[in-house]
């Protein structure tokens, strides 16, 4: 979610004349970047379509063995599985309070008025957020992501702890959602934050202007009271910069999924697989729009 900024996007264009500043040479490897790069997205795009081909002749042919394979899931994160994310978690522990201030909540108390009585309102300072509702053109999949949260995995430890069973297994920990990040930058706009989080999270460079704005909703409104805001853009293979997956360092394990459109339907009313409010909007939102 903390983005440095966007990557540049190849940018070598066929023309006929050399470009302002480029001599014949420098046109000539600006040209042939050009070439190279765009021969490679078309590349990947091939590799994705053909990989929806198989998912697809998978769930006609024979029941799925996954929740994944039954809604025609397909992963475009090379490398990135939820298997691979449980190989790096270590040891987890939750603490009854937090060592030192957290630069993203902050937790606090209202005392407010209401028929001529006080009241307490407990609550969390946070930050609002952006959403990226994705639309792959050439899959005609909606793209979400799919990662590991650590207050869902903790609030399924405390379950499994009232109930007397064992500690579950990290994989509950993972949730369905859209590419999202919080307002933390306050030089950037709405739409250029959403930008960031598309590039960091899920590979692809969009401008913030090829960005809609659809609508917003409060969210967390008994603790925190904060807004997310949804943008909806186009994509495809050509607008792909990198693999993805979030800051590392952050702690950040993304992985980038294509839900196909013709699938979302069941895939939203499947409450075994974890989702964010935002994406249950997004689905909704398409289902209705387009």
């Amino acid at each position: 979610m903390r983005s440095p900024g966007i990557l540049p996007v190849p940018n070598g264009r066929l023309s006929p004349t050399p470009g302002p500043g480029l001599g014949g040479e420098e046109h000539i490897q600006t040209v042939q970047e050009g070439m190279h790069a765009r021969a490679g997205a078309l590349q990947s795009a091939k590799g994705f379509l053909a990989r929806v081909n198989r998912v697809g002749r998978k769930n006609t042919c024979m029941a799925a063995s996954n929740p994944e394979e039954m809604h025609g899931l397909v992963s475009l994160s090379d490398g990135m599985t939820l298997a691979s994310t449980v190989e790096r978690l270590g040891k987890f522990e939750e603490l009854s309070e937090m060592p030192s201030p957290s630069a993203f909540v902050k937790p606090k108390s209202i005392l407010y008025d209401i028929d001529g009585k006080q009241h307490r309102w407990d609550l969390v300072e946070s930050h609002s957020s952006v959403g990226a509702i994705l639309f792959h053109k050439a899959l005609d999949a909606l793209v979400l992501v799919r990662q590991f949260r650590p207050a869902v995995y903790a609030g399924a430890c405390r379950q499994a702890e009232r109930e007397g069973r064992q500690r579950p297994p990290y994989s509950v920990g993972f949730t369905y959602e859209l590419c999202a990040g919080i307002l933390d930058k306050d030089e950037l706009s709405l739409a250029e934050v959403a930008a960031e989080e598309v590039a960091e999270e899920c590979g692809y460079a969009i401008p913030a202007s090829k960005l809609s704005k659809v609508s917003s909703y409060m969210s967390a409104i008994g603790i925190s009271g904060t807004r997310q805001t949804f943008f909806y853009g186009e994509i495809d293979e050509s607008m792909r910069i990198n693999n993805g997956g979030g800051v590392r360092q952050d702690g950040e394990a993304i992985q980038v999924l294509a839900l196909p459109l013709a699938n979302s339907r069941e895939f939203l009313y499947d409450d075994s697989l974890p989702k964010s409010a935002g994406l249950m909007f997004a689905l909704l939102w398409l289902l209705h729009e387009r």
